[in-house]
């Protein structure tokens, strides 16, 4: 097995707001078998975060929408990742 891609680490690309991206992670649901051999079917799921760079900012969000509006007033406060801001 060979390592993670970064769409498997950060998710897909869905659209850029000035210098921040948003990406979503994907998660499909699944028929998994139990113990007693019955199938039990798991839920998917999508999570959506703000990065600058490779560097999470925010998230997760339900939706595209609420992680553009939240980008949005991080750009307005003129926000930069400082990993010695910690």
């Amino acid at each position: 097995m060979g390592s993670k891609t970064t769409m498997e680490k950060r998710g897909h690309h869905v659209c850029k707001v000035d210098y921040l991206n948003i990406r979503q992670r994907i998660t499909m649901p699944r028929i998994k078998k139990t113990i007693r051999g019955e199938k039990q079917q798991l839920p998917g799921n999508v999570e959506v975060f703000v990065y600058h760079a490779k560097h999470k900012v925010a998230g997760p969000f339900k939706s595209h929408k609420l992680a553009i509006e939240e980008a949005e007033k991080l750009v307005e406060r003129n926000f930069r990742y400082s990993k010695f801001d910690k």
